[in-house]
């Protein structure tokens, strides 16, 4: 099925710059390192959220550059608004991967629901990063925020961290 895309111009409508930026993706960036010590609990990305609205579809993608110790590990979950369906599709390091090279690192591949927490691997390094990828296109009911959530797997004194340069693509389709 071919659905138009989001906001559907029509023949004759006027062409303000509020409805040609609506069409756009919206992107986040991370100018700086979040690092989190000693925690489990998902807490979502100070930098890595979106506000979206009510009755609407988004195609959203997590470009997640993160640092971990094995003993910390490093795990994702999504906040979304009430009611929102759809499931994410992640893939980056499996959960028991620690080669310091990140040159033969077993890779995890999943279709889930927003709210599972979803365990990556390492590099053995808290300052050597992967990459985890998460996307998904999601239908809200309410309007609210959408955002990463992310902790370590395993509470650790050393930090885990998602580093400057990871960032969040965001598009209403419909």
């Amino acid at each position: 099925m071919t659905t138009p895309l989001w906001p559907g111009y029509t023949g004759g409508q006027r062409l303000t710059a509020a409805a040609l930026q609506a069409g756009q993706h919206m992107i986040v960036t991370k100018t700086a390192n979040t690092d989190r010590a000693s925690t489990t609990t998902l807490a979502d990305d100070p930098d890595l959220t979106f506000t979206v609205a009510a009755g609407a579809v988004y195609a959203i993608e997590f470009f997640l550059h993160y640092a971990c110790t094995t003993a910390a590990g490093f795990k994702t979950a999504w906040d979304v608004p009430s009611g929102a369906s759809g499931n994410k599709g992640v893939q980056g390091p499996g959960s028991s991967a620690t080669d310091g090279s990140a040159n033969n690192i077993s890779m995890r591949s999943g279709v889930h629901g927003f709210s599972t927490t979803v365990a990556y691997g390492s590099r053995n390094s808290a300052n050597n990063q992967c990459l985890a990828y998460e996307e998904a296109l999601i239908t809200t009911s309410v309007a609210g925020v959408i955002a990463i959530q992310w902790a370590q797997n395993s509470s650790n004194a050393t930090a885990s961290r998602v580093g400057a340069g990871s960032w969040a693509r965001c598009l209403r389709v419909s």
